[in-house]
């Protein structure tokens, strides 16, 4: 089967095109025919900075986004049938209950080779059937963003009709965000550098935009435009070096999830020693700051369901590449230009 593999990307900046022999299911596994993957924040960090502290192995096969046809299945399996599509979470243990920081063994695209090849056997029971609805482009987008927003969101965002929500840029997280927050009845505001891409997110829904090149006390702007109360939630999809301005930008008893795992400049540089400021406003407003980790199969399923439920609320793709086209989608994605997700074609 054809694959890709990091290889020496961190001085290369491109992966590694290979041969490898066709995966066969063993017990408790399935055999997918991969149709569609693409890349997030994590894994440009897990191939060039490591994530823990672990370096990528040159020979791991990337991206943990996914979406596949069952083609055969090991021994034990009846969960799901050859001809099934499918997605899947790419923490394959985390099914159900509270995450532990154990279940970081079993990650796709990380400790365990990931999706950016024509074949892979993966835990069955991880798996989650897609409706007749999505495309498998669409289905792509799922794993990570659509993921991390709907735990954001919808499983501990709190969120109620009328209540104001505020996203930081434009990227996966943020647009599947925004429309999650919508299909609540919230109102949303959204932060960009880009005019055009604020307008774009308008589009989508979006009831206010705050452009931080031109307000970069961009707390502010969203007080002005709350009537001075604040946002009942924020999504800081950015890191540290944002925090102190998602604590500011929260009215009385409002919540920060905290997605961003990293302090990123607009150079695009990872910059160190950032130190929050404003954490007495978690006393003195009452707030509450949430770290997300993706989410588990039991909230795949909850969303993948509300997909099917919902035809208002689809995944918004920026461009769409094919498979042998795979390092000029990691470089369009690199470069922070888009508007929602980018998808590979396998």
């Amino acid at each position: 089967m054809k694959a890709y593999e990091v290889g020496d990307y961190p001085r290369t900046r491109e992966l590694r095109r290979v041969e490898r022999p066709d995966p066969v299911a063993g017990p408790g596994e399935a055999l997918l025919r991969i149709r569609a993957t693409g890349p997030n924040a994590r894994d440009l960090a897990i191939w060039t900075d490591g994530i823990w502290k672990t370096p990528a192995a040159a020979s791991l096969v990337p991206l943990c986004d996914v979406a596949a046809d069952v083609v055969a299945l090991g021994p034990g399996v009846t969960a799901v049938a050859p001809g099934d599509r499918v997605t899947m979470i790419h923490y394959s243990r985390w099914l159900d209950g509270q995450w532990d920081v154990s279940m970081r063994e079993e990650d796709h695209g990380f400790t365990r080779d990931g999706f950016l090849r024509e074949y892979a056997t993966v835990p069955a029971a991880a798996l989650v059937r897609l409706p007749d609805n999505l495309t498998y482009e669409q289905a792509a987008t799922l794993p990570s963003a659509g993921l991390t927003a709907w735990q954001a969101v919808v499983e501990q965002g709190g969120l109620r009709p009328g209540d104001t929500m505020v996203t930081l840029g434009t990227g996966g997280v943020s647009v599947f965000a925004l429309q999650w927050a919508k299909l609540l009845g919230a109102r949303v505001i959204v932060t960009s550098s880009s005019d055009a891409k604020l307008e774009r997110m308008r589009e989508l829904g979006a009831d206010g935009v705050v452009n931080y090149r031109e307000r970069p006390a961009w707390s502010e702007a969203v007080r002005e435009q709350t009537g001075g109360r604040g946002a009942a939630l924020v999504v800081d999809t950015v890191g540290l070096e944002e925090l102190d301005q998602c604590l500011e930008a929260c009215r009385s008893g409002g919540r920060v999830m905290y997605v961003g795992a990293s302090p990123v400049g607009p150079d695009r540089e990872v910059r160190p020693g950032v130190v929050p400021r404003r954490l007495p406003l978690l006393i003195i407003r009452d707030l509450t700051l949430k770290g997300i980790v993706v989410g588990s199969r039991r909230m795949m399923v909850d969303m993948v369901a509300a997909l099917a439920r919902h035809e208002s609320v689809r995944p918004v793709i920026d461009r769409v590449y094919a498979f042998d086209e795979a390092n000029a989608a990691i470089a369009y994605f690199a470069r922070a230009d888009k508007v929602g997700k980018v998808v590979i074609r396998v």
